[in-house]
């Protein structure tokens, strides 16, 4: 799912009982695991958005 961080997010996946940790940073478009989307959308920390087109650089188009 893609989403883009509006916060920055440490994800930690149940599988890996802590044991490894993703740090998203504000403003990151990623395609991430559900798990890690639905943590995110629930915290408040990131929205929902497209995959970014090619020539296209973290959702914004350039110029």
């Amino acid at each position: 799912m893609w989403v883009r961080f509006t916060a920055d997010h440490d994800f930690s996946p149940a599988a890996r009982k802590g044991l490894f940790t993703l740090a998203y940073k504000v403003g990151t478009v990623a395609n991430v695991t559900r798990e890690c989307a639905e943590q995110a959308l629930r915290l408040g920390r990131a929205v929902r958005t497209a995959a970014p087109r090619k020539g296209e650089r973290d959702g914004a188009r350039r110029g």
